[in-house]
């Protein structure tokens, strides 16, 4: 069995909109976030327990 289906992909509802005020781009169904690529809030990455110098 491969990766792909063992598990059917999470899909978000189709025609969402960016949450960032004035911003119109329509999210894809794969991303289930709130933000688009450009407005999405930074996350700091971890590795093994520690923050990663920025």
């Amino acid at each position: 069995m491969t990766p792909s289906e063992e598990r059917p992909c999470v899909r978000a509802q189709a025609g969402r909109v960016c949450r960032e005020e004035g911003c119109h781009t329509r999210l894809s169904i794969y991303n289930d976030g709130c933000y688009c690529s450009v407005h999405e809030p930074m996350s700091v990455p971890r590795t093994r327990g520690r923050k990663l110098a920025t």
